[in-house]
């Protein structure tokens, strides 16, 4: 992917992932790549639940999605595809920590490379982590709070 900041209109499921990195990283909204709103319940994130969220989602969810600033939290439930359905929420977490990253998985044969497996998650600290070629940061979304989404739009 090029790197044009500013050009064109967002592609909501594509992330550059450079700047998906970025934004996760600093805690970035994902959209202006200004500073992700922040208040006493913690950053704001649109979160939806996922196959491998735990029971007690969202409390514990692992999440791609980086935060968003108000405005562009607002813009985006209006006008993201995927934000049309009824299951996500909209919430603050206190403890958004950087959990690894998302990717494909690869292995060394005789021959070289090759791919061994498409869209793995794995955590830091994980020994498979070596062989995978990530195109996104995961976070874990602790001490979370439901946000009702009046208070957002």
């Amino acid at each position: 992917m090029t790197h044009s900041p500013g050009v064109g209109r967002p592609i909501y499921n594509s992330m550059h992932p450079a700047r998906q990195h970025l934004c996760m990283t600093y805690m970035k909204c994902q959209h202006c790549g200004l500073p992700a709103s922040r208040n006493q319940d913690g950053w704001l994130f649109l979160d939806w639940r996922k196959p491998w969220d735990p029971p007690t989602w969202p409390e514990g969810s692992l999440t791609e999605m980086p935060p968003l600033c108000e405005r562009h939290a607002r813009m985006a439930i209006e006008r993201c595809p995927h934000l049309s359905r009824e299951d996500f929420v909209v919430l603050r977490a206190r403890t958004p920590k950087l959990w690894g990253v998302f990717g494909t998985a690869y292995e060394l044969t005789v021959d070289g490379w090759r791919t061994q497996a498409v869209d793995v998650m794995r955590p830091y600290g994980d020994e498979g982590l070596k062989a995978v070629l990530a195109s996104r940061t995961v976070r874990e979304l602790r001490a979370v709070a439901v946000v009702d989404l009046r208070e957002v739009l």
